[in-house]
């Protein structure tokens, strides 16, 4: 199979919002620990624990209650990117039962949020708790860099007394999930890169024979399929005359020598199947002189640039 090509893909200039504060605590996480990298063909999907740095700014402030939001979500288990692509959530490590990540225009009351509680002195002013994003596997998400900046929605409190309530926006805690450029294959099962299609010892007045094997695709972008044959036809030898035609058809369309599929990239998790399909035909396999017939038919698969036009896979030429 064809190792695929890199392919660039050009990312989109946006402005991110100044994050707001109202004054009385702000907060950080750091963007390697919320950096992911996603496969949609992986059993596992994606567990990264990250440290949420809240600071005090008004020293009289005793705890903080906070929910995290994803500013486009409407329905609890977010999504990144367009048309909700990628789902994920998220846990506080201390109390995983307890509602963190919100909805909507969910806000932070006695039943949800992590409440978190500052020391006496300065020393307590800045303090780290621990939350854990996870994104479920098996999602069929296209090659891509998805980012989204997360809202913290606050109350602020002296001892039990309510003191303020905000919103911090910004960059300041944000998910950078990367889906990367994949095209992989294989035959039969996971792992095998070749396959033969065996007719076996063939009876002429069978009538027609049809023999076929299964190539799975697993891709994050579109793909071409090049179909090539090393003869056109089952042969003894190179140098014999004599020969058995054969006819193909490769995901049901009929297919020859440098024909093309054109596919979109594939489900997941477990990928496209590919039926690849050989019928000889019975009148000329009762021409043929007995003997051991054989071709070598090859797969290339490549990623397409561009679209690929709808869903599943399309015939072309060349």
């Amino acid at each position: 199979m064809k190792t695929p090509a890199m392919i660039l893909i050009a990312a989109a200039a946006c402005t991110v919002p100044q994050a707001a504060f109202a004054g009385c605590a702000d907060f950080r996480a750091s963007s390697s620990e919320l950096s992911l990298q996603y496969d949609p063909f992986s059993p596992a999907g994606v567990e990264r624990t990250f440290t949420l740095r809240t600071r005090r700014l008004d020293p009289d402030v005793t705890a903080v209650r906070v929910v995290i939001a994803d500013p486009g979500s409407i329905e609890r288990g977010a999504a990144l990117g367009l048309d909700n692509a990628v789902r994920y959530d998220i846990r506080w490590t201390r109390d995983s039962g307890r509602i963190v990540f919100v909805s909507g225009a969910e806000q932070p009351n006695a039943t949800n949020g992590a409440l978190i509680q500052f020391g006496p002195s300065r020393s307590g002013d800045s303090v780290n708790e621990s939350f854990r994003i996870r994104v479920p596997a098996g999602q069929a998400i296209g090659a891509g860099d998805y980012y989204q900046p997360l809202e913290l929605r606050f109350i602020c409190y002296t001892g039990r007394d309510e003191v303020d309530r905000s919103i911090q926006t910004g960059s300041q805690v944000a998910v950078n999930l990367r889906v990367p450029e994949r095209i992989s294959t294989f035959v039969g099962s996971p792992g095998t890169r070749r396959g033969r299609i065996d007719f076996g010892e063939i009876d002429a007045l069978g009538g027609n024979q049809i023999r076929g094997l299964t190539v799975t695709a697993q891709s994050t972008i579109p793909y071409d399929i090049r179909v090539d044959t090393e003869r056109g036809a089952l042969k003894r030898s190179d140098r014999d005359d004599a020969e058995v035609p054969y006819s193909l058809k490769l995901s049901g369309f009929p297919v020859s020598d440098r024909s093309r599929l054109v596919c979109d990239r594939t489900p997941a998790p477990g990928g496209r199947a590919h039926n690849l399909q050989v019928e000889l035909n019975g009148d000329d396999l009762r021409k043929a002189p007995a003997g051991a017939y054989r071709d070598i038919v090859t797969l290339t698969f490549s990623p397409r640039l561009g679209l690929a036009g709808g869903e599943g896979c399309s015939a072309t030429r060349g």
